[in-house]
Order: structure tokens, then C-alpha cells, then sequence
């Protein structure tokens, strides 16, 4: 049988695909710059709210910091707390404390046990053990560290040559956690060998008629207020008891080096925001460079004169001066040609230690620099703000052109089936008129 030659589904698609093929690319070139733009104001958005954070933990606590100088760090550990009062201490640590430890001699672990009950006691209160119930030291150990009566002890058995020692040790230092023996009601501590006291750690802050601080710990946690002292040895003494060499000279004062760290933050994420808006708005960073990682196409908002009026507006509010009338420039922040922001160390360093009070008041002051900044940022950062509308007005422009772009599909699939339905026509009239010809012949 003889056909057209004509393949209807194929022509159908290719007529179909010529017809479809402009919008296709109209909508495609649509959609992507709508997701382009969308991806540029949440990057932006992102780099508003780091920069925000940065403002709030100057704010919220770095001047308050406190650091801690300490004479000899291998004697202890210090750290201050944001209520510790500035200044200079001295002190001799006279003792450590130290948990109390006995040991109690037997024969062997299996040899023979003391008759009747054995009872330990510690800060009063106190754990009883009938010793009829052991067979050996080994059960005997493991009833006293398993028991949840348990006054805060731990046992061990100690081999040494051919004696056996159970050795008791108090969970807990401080003179208030000694440990105490008794044998049928009777005490026997004295009778045990005692490896180590039960002690408080004692201190003597000042060098002349010092006042003498006592912890059942090793960590004196607010004896001084604000200050967390670690211990970790004590003074050396001559045979008559006075202390060798000099006292252990701890200064307190405002933590420079974290406000310093804090204040390079807040300069980095203003300078990360500063080339966020410029390569969208601008089509590159404001130093000059293009890279870009976020998904979003550079330039994509150049036509947002709503971004570059912040931009001009940040940049502006960095000249005006502090209450006091201190600027950035006065603590060493340089404000380069291209609206950046630097930071001297040494020169910032020194205006800390000058007028501290005045460097934190051009940042943190009702008024100040944070104050102006944070009220320029706050109609771009809020929930419902233009950041938000416009990454709103993305999403819906998107949705449009999905909500086209399937329109679009069914009416194609119907162009297509009109296309189909004529080709297969011709198809078939031709098959009518070669099969009618064939009659003649």
C-alpha cells in the first residue's frame, strides 16, 4: 500500500514546537531573572542581618568584658565575670584542697572479714554494711561503690607486697567531707592510715594583714565578686612558714582585646554589606570585584534605587560624631574612598585605654553610631519591610510565569492535536484517492 510519505505525529510536533518555541524562551528568560532577583534581595537580606549582629553584640556585651591579667598562670587560673570590679589584687595561696583518703590493712581479699557492721560516714550521713553478707573485699568494695546509700565514697583495693588495702576515698574535697569509720558502732578512723586530709583551700588575699578565704573547693567561684579563681598550687614557705617570693598579682579591667576582635567584626560584615549591594545595584563589588556564589546574577538590581539610597545613607551616617563629639576617625577608623571601612589596631587600642567611656559611647550612646545605622537599616530588615515585599513580589512574579508557562503547555497540546487530527486527514485522503486511482488500471 502506497502512503503520502507524510509522517502526521512528526509534522504535528515540529509545527507545534515552531509555534511554541518563542514563549518557551520568553518565559524561560522571564523566570530567570525574576529567580535571579529573588536570590540577590535574600542574599542581601543576609548580609543585613549579620550586620545587624554584629551592632548587637558590641552593644549587648562586649564593653563589659573583663579581662584578667595574672602574674603566674601555672598557680592559677582566673577569669572575670562582667560584674568583677576593675583593679589590682594580691594573693598567696597558703593550701589546696584536697579530698580525704584511708587506707585500711587486711591479711588477704579473701581472708577474713571484721565481724558485725561496718558503717561510713560523710557530712553526716552514712552508709552500714553487714559484713556477713561479703564474702571477700572484692563484694565488699563493690557494695560500697554501687550503693545508693552511698554517703561519698569510692573504694578501691590496693595490692602491696602481701597485704591487701582497701583504700577509701572522698568523692569530695573540703575539710566538711572527711570520712569517717565505725566498727559495731565504735569509731575507728584513728586506727586507719590516713593518706591524705580532708582540707580546705585557703588563700590570703593582700600583702599586709590579709583576709583569709576558705573553699571546700579548688574553685573559688565568687569569694571575690565576679572573679572564678582555679587553683592550682600553693606558695612555696621557708621553715618558719612565711611565704618565698612575691604574691600571685592579678589585674581586672575592661577586656580591650575582645572589644577590639568585636569592633573588626562589626567593620567586616559593614564592608561584606557594603559589596553585597554594590555588585547587585552596581553589576560588582564596590572594590572591584565580581565573584559571585549566592546564585543570583550580578547587576540584577541595578534598577533599585531603594538599595543604593541605603548604601549612600550608611556611608553618610559613618562621618557624623558621637554625642561627645568623637568621630570614627578620632579612635581609628579610617573610612576609605570607596565607602569601606578600616581599622588601625594601635590607634583603636590606645583610645580604649584614653576614653574608654567615650568609644562606647560613639557605638552604643542613645543617639550614637549603632542608633543611626540600626534606624536606617530597620525599614529594609523588618517582617514586613521592602526586603520582604520585594522577595514577596519575586515569588509572585515567578508563580505568574509558572502559571503562564502551563497555560501555555495546554494550549500547545491542543495546537498539537489540530495539527495531528489535519496531517492524519491528509493521510487517509490520500490513501482514498491512490486506492480509487488503482480502479483504472
Amino acid at each position: 500500500m502506497i502512503s503520502s510519505g507524510i509522517n502526521p505525529a512528526d509534522m504535528a510536533y515540529q509545527l507545534m514546537l515552531a509555534e511554541r518555541t518563542p514563549k518557551d524562551q520568553l518565559f524561560a528568560v522571564q523566570k530567570a531573572q525574576y529567580e535571579a532577583q529573588l536570590a540577590a534581595y535574600k542574599a542581601i537580606e543576609t548580609k543585613l542581618n549579620s550586620f545587624s549582629d554584629s551592632m548587637s553584640a558590641i552593644t549587648d556585651d562586649a564593653f563589659s568584658k573583663k579581662g584578667v591579667t595574672v602574674s603566674d598562670e601555672e598557680m592559677a587560673n582566673i577569669t572575670a565575670g562582667s560584674d568583677a570590679a576593675s583593679g589590682d589584687y594580691a594573693f598567696y595561696v597558703k593550701q589546696l584542697a584536697s579530698a580525704h583518703q584511708l587506707s585500711w590493712e587486711f591479711d588477704s581479699i579473701d581472708g577474713p572479714l571484721p565481724a558485725g557492721e561496718i558503717s561510713l560516714s560523710v557530712g553526716g550521713e552514712t552508709m552500714t554494711l553487714n559484713m556477713a553478707d561479703y564474702a571477700d573485699l572484692n563484694e565488699v568494695r563493690d557494695a560500697i561503690n554501687n550503693s545508693d546509700l552511698n554517703p561519698g565514697v569510692q573504694a578501691s583495693l590496693v595490692q602491696s607486697g602481701d597485704k591487701v588495702h582497701l583504700v577509701l576515698t572522698g568523692a569530695e574535697t573540703g575539710e566538711g567531707n572527711a570520712i569517717s569509720v565505725a566498727h559495731n558502732g565504735a569509731d575507728i578512723t584513728a586506727s586507719l592510715n590516713e593518706m591524705a586530709k580532708a582540707q580546705d583551700a585557703i588563700v590570703l588575699m593582700g600583702e599586709t594583714n590579709p583576709i583569709e578565704i576558705r573553699s571546700a573547693s579548688n574553685t573559688l567561684d565568687n569569694a571575690i565578686s565576679g572573679l572564678t579563681i582555679e587553683l592550682k598550687q600553693v606558695h612555696q614557705t621557708d621553715a618558719s612558714g612565711n611565704f618565698i617570693g612575691g604574691p600571685l598579682r592579678v589585674s581586672v579591667g575592661q577586656d580591650n582585646e575582645a572589644i577590639t576582635e568585636s569592633v573588626q567584626t562589626f567593620i567586616d560584615e559593614y564592608n561584606a554589606l557594603i559589596d553585597e549591594i554594590g555588585k547587585y545595584t552596581f553589576g560588582k563589588s564596590v572594590g572591584g570585584e565580581d565573584d559571585d556564589d549566592s546564585g543570583a546574577d550580578v547587576g540584577v538590581l541595578a534598577g533599585d534605587s531603594a538599595l543604593r539610597s541605603l548604601s549612600q545613607r550608611l556611608r553618610s551616617e559613618l562621618y557624623e560624631a558621637s554625642p561627645d563629639g568623637l568621630r570614627l576617625s578620632d579612635i581609628g577608623i579610617e573610612v576609605t574612598r570607596d565607602g569601606k571601612l578600616e581599622l588601625n589596631t594601635t590607634e583603636f587600642e590606645e583610645a580604649l585605654s584614653t576614653q574608654g567611656d567615650k568609644v562606647q559611647n560613639l557605638f552604643s550612646a542613645e543617639g550614637g553610631l549603632f542608633d543611626r545605622l540600626d534606624s536606617a537599616i530597620a525599614t529594609h530588615t523588618a517582617t514586613d519591610g521592602y526586603l520582604k515585599n520585594r522577595q514577596d513580589s519575586m515569588e509572585q512574579n515567578i508563580q505568574r510565569v509558572d502559571d503562564r508557562m502551563e497555560q501555555h503547555d495546554m494550549r500547545m497540546e491542543q495546537v498539537y492535536n489540530r495539527y495531528l487530527a489535519q496531517f492524519v486527514r491528509v493521510e487517509q485522503l490520500t490513501l482514498q484517492m491512490q486506492q480509487s486511482s488503482s480502479l483504472f488500471y
